[in-house]
């Protein structure tokens, strides 16, 4: 029910969250978007020239903001397009390095940087081979897409289960090169818009197998609810979540800690 519902539009806004409520007569969402159930032309919108906010489903926006105080921070958005995560980032005030491997969607990156107003450094390339040392890493991992289904009502027939371990086996090199990437000490959030427990929580599960000392950060956000938290401490966000606001887009999220030593 909740995938045929479809789904309303999401933004996030740069600053004053609720002063933009007001004058796009948004709902602000506990967790900091806002919420427009009969948006009409986006580009019409009042603060969309002046770059004040981006469209970003509610869910999407939610592993950036569990980083909490980026600001001075070198951070690595290893897989950005469509950009509103690097958004997020720079107008938190971190020093973000934006990658892709598509130069096409990594021009639609650049464009909206120009239009918000927000810097960020932005590379064409592949995750495997990404380079450097950052303080912290967002990795919204290549996945079957499940969560997005309201959106994208096609999906279930176009995806029928082909290349599903192709994925599962590629988020877990991107996830073993991340924390390659990360200083002592470091963060990396991995978040999938996957309803698979496989693209994951079991992903979470056979990184802190497969790395000594890594760990699962505690998430305290107080607008967290009770039944989001998964058991190996990570999110698990359903399409059936907020039903009298209208839902959100299913979406795994865990921050991953990295020994100091």
């Amino acid at each position: 029910l909740a995938h045929a519902a479809g789904a309303p539009l999401d933004i996030t806004v740069a600053s004053d969250a609720a002063g933009w409520a007001g004058k796009l007569g948004a709902e602000l969402l506990p967790t900091g978007s806002l919420r427009l159930a009969e948006p009409g032309q986006v580009s019409a919108l009042p603060g969309f020239d002046e770059g004040a906010w981006w469209v970003q489903d509610a869910a999407a926006a939610i592993p950036a903001k569990l980083l909490g105080d980026v600001a001075g921070l070198t951070v690595l958005d290893m897989c950005a397009a469509p950009g509103g995560k690097t958004m997020q980032l720079a107008a938190a005030g971190a020093e973000v390095t934006a990658l892709d491997l598509s130069e096409g969607r990594m021009a639609r990156i650049t464009e909206n940087l120009l239009r918000t107003g927000l810097k960020a450094v932005t590379v064409v390339g592949d995750a495997l081979e990404a380079e450097g040392s950052f303080d912290a890493i967002l990795l919204d991992a290549p996945c079957s897409a499940t969560g997005t289904i309201r959106r994208h009502p096609d999906l279930p027939h176009a995806k029928q289960g082909e290349g599903i371990s192709e994925l599962i086996g590629l988020q877990a090199a991107m996830i073993d090169h991340a924390l390659g990437l990360l200083k002592p000490g470091g963060r990396l959030v991995f978040c999938t818009c996957s309803l698979l427990p496989d693209e994951g929580e079991c992903q979470v599960e056979e990184a802190l197998a497969r790395h000594d000392g890594l760990t699962v950060a505690p998430l305290e956000a107080a607008w967290i609810e009770p039944k989001w938290r998964s058991e190996e401490g990570g999110l698990r966000l359903r399409p059936d979540y907020w039903p009298e606001r209208g839902g959100m887009d299913g979406f795994y999220v865990a921050v991953l800690q990295k020994p100091a030593g």
